[in-house]
């Protein structure tokens, strides 16, 4: 029964919903980070656990905290998002 609770879906960004973020991996380049929010502190952070890869040396579980700004609910870089154009206007004679 307690395994169905913890595998209930949640909408973005409340707890137990998935989230994105931007880092850089061991070599530098950058990645997008599938994590999980684990809790909200209350102060514009979250707990996260890090789906994707784990962080030897750095954390033992794979949780870090995080500002809740830098979270988003796509995998889609923010920089690289469809952005329409301006419409064009003809000058008035």
């Amino acid at each position: 029964m307690e395994m169905a609770m913890l595998r209930t879906s949640a909408s973005f960004p409340h707890v137990g919903s998935f989230c994105y973020f931007d880092d850089q991996n061991d070599d530098g380049q950058d990645v997008v980070e599938k994590a999980r929010i684990q809790r909200n502190n209350g102060d514009g952070t979250a707990l996260i656990s890090i789906e994707s890869r784990r962080f030897p040396g750095e954390v033992a579980s794979g949780n870090r905290t995080i500002d809740l700004d830098r979270l988003r609910e796509t995998e889609q870089p923010v920089s690289q998002s469809v952005v329409t154009p301006a419409r064009r206007r003809r000058a008035r004679r």
